[in-house]
């Protein structure tokens, strides 16, 4: 690494390989461990939820306590594993002995505000325990958005902390951690600041708004969505914030884990493939074909979704489109969970169309890949997306994106017009509606059965499309050395 190695504090609600819910669980794990490459000294930090393996208890635990606000007392016990570089720290308190991790199944913790306000500063406070001195405390998302407070007002005097600054990534602004304000003595929040421009929003305590406050930077995961969230339309009533941070606020794109995303040595397909050799692409369809219950017909093209079924997701005005879709020579099929409402729709789709249409209520990840493989269109139509993963792990697997135009999806997939076919990599519409959505559909269609060179040109474009790690994280590292 050119300039000095960086000791970097890392705290995530959420890690994969200990415990995930979404992608925010994929960058707690990739980042640190791609800093770690870089020569940085990093210590990684998420709860020790009763879902994460209880074996890691075997060691030794770090015994402390620590003061939340000016009166209550917390004792916390913290657990050590050593993975790729990185040293992550399970923080243990009952506050994490529930079978959800956010919620119960139907609604979200009365007092997840303390639980994870907890958890921001028992990370913290254990950098002291074990004197990890920090350059960078990296807080992610509304969960640990009260940690550049606790550092700006809790520890301004504090020696310890003297040289460290802060960064906050926002995965979803659209979460924000809003409660009611008798939670701010409880986290420690001085009712001083309990303020228009700082923590208070419309009478509510709102722990995002105040993070991106006090944090020295703000980044969110893509250019396209940094620049959404500058916007009245598309900020979710925090863009008057994000503008004011100016050259403090940027985006910077996600990376895709290719060791896990790659259909040349994916063992979920039933064939493998890449650039060279796009055969077994074809076995990969076949038998997802079989799988869901749908023709086995080579030459009809294949359209897939995996997603949480939300409003977000475009769901709402993707049935709609897909109903007069369906009435074409395509077969249609889509996994995911959420919104019972959406979930009926897409059943009654499948009652009208079984040839056509297939929907897997839930979530499996070797489903994931293997339709990720089988497909030959992605549909994609969020009506906000951070930065997405399907989109980037699609190309890779040689499925044109069809993407809403927005946030990291417009940053990621080079959309097809006249003249761009040697560098498209997929399709895109603009606006939120079934009309838009449908003549997406309909181009992608058309390409697949009119243009078939100029689809496989697209197919080899995205196949030969990166979007790493090591490029995110070095755009992250020169971020912290400003």
């Amino acid at each position: 690494m050119d300039s000095k190695a960086l000791n970097i504090l890392f705290l995530s609600s959420e890690i994969e390989g200990f415990i995930k819910t979404g992608g925010l669980a994929d960058v707690g794990r990739a980042l640190p461990e791609e800093l770690a490459k870089l020569g940085n000294n990093v210590v990684a930090c998420l709860p020790f939820y009763s879902k994460v393996d209880q074996s890691y208890k075997q060691s030794t635990p770090i015994v402390f306590d620590f003061l939340l606000n000016h009166c209550d007392r917390y004792f916390v016990k913290a657990y050590l594993v050593e993975k790729n570089g990185v040293s992550f720290y399970l923080i243990q308190h009952e506050f994490f002995d529930r079978e959800g991790i956010y919620d119960d199944g139907y609604k979200a913790f009365e007092d997840n505000i303390l639980r994870f306000a907890f958890f921001s500063k028992a990370s913290l406070e254990l950098s002291k325990q074990i004197n990890f001195q920090s350059d960078i405390v990296h807080a992610n998302d509304w969960q640990t958005a009260l940690v550049p407070f606790y550092l700006k007002e809790h520890y301004q005097f504090d020696a310890f902390f003297a040289h460290c600054k802060s960064i906050l990534t926002i995965h979803n602004g659209a979460y924000q951690g809003k409660s009611h304000a008798r939670w701010l003595h409880p986290t420690g929040i001085n009712p001083q600041y309990f303020v228009a421009n700082i923590f208070e929003d419309y009478d509510d305590l709102n722990m995002l708004k105040g993070g991106i406050y006090y944090a020295d930077k703000v980044n969110s995961v893509s250019n396209g969505y940094a620049q959404e969230l500058r916007e009245e339309q598309t900020g979710h009533g925090l863009a008057h914030y994000f503008a004011k941070k100016g050259d403090d606020f940027s985006g910077i794109t996600n990376g895709c884990d290719y060791g896990t995303w790659d259909p040349s040595i994916d063992k979920s397909l039933i064939a493998n493939y890449d650039l060279g050799n796009i055969t077994g692409k074809h076995k990969c369809k076949a038998h997802l074909q079989s799988n869901l219950g749908l023709p086995v017909i080579k030459k009809v093209p294949l359209f897939v979704n995996i997603s949480r079924l939300t409003d977000q997701k475009g769901h709402h005005f993707l049935i709609p489109a897909l109903r007069e879709f369906l009435n074409n020579p395509v077969q249609v099929a889509i996994l995911g969970s959420g919104d019972p409402k959406l979930c009926e729709q897409l059943d009654q789709l499948h009652i009208e169309f079984p040839e056509k249409f297939s929907f897997t209520n839930g979530y499996s990840e070797a489903l994931s890949h293997q339709m990720e493989a089988a497909g030959d269109f992605f549909i994609m139509p969020s009506v906000f997306e951070p930065c997405g993963l399907n989109q980037i792990y699609s190309m890779r697997y040689g499925t044109l994106p069809i993407v809403r135009s927005t946030g990291g999806l417009k940053d990621t997939v080079i959309a097809l017009d006249q003249d761009n076919d040697k560098i498209a990599t997929g399709l895109a519409f603009n606006r939120c509606n079934s009309d838009d959505c449908l003549d997406a559909l309909n181009r992608a269609n058309q390409l697949y059965y009119d243009f078939p060179v100029v689809f496989k040109r697209l197919q080899r474009n995205g196949l030969k499309k990166r979007f790493t790690w090591e490029a995110a994280c070095k755009e992250y590292n020169a971020l912290y050395t400003q």
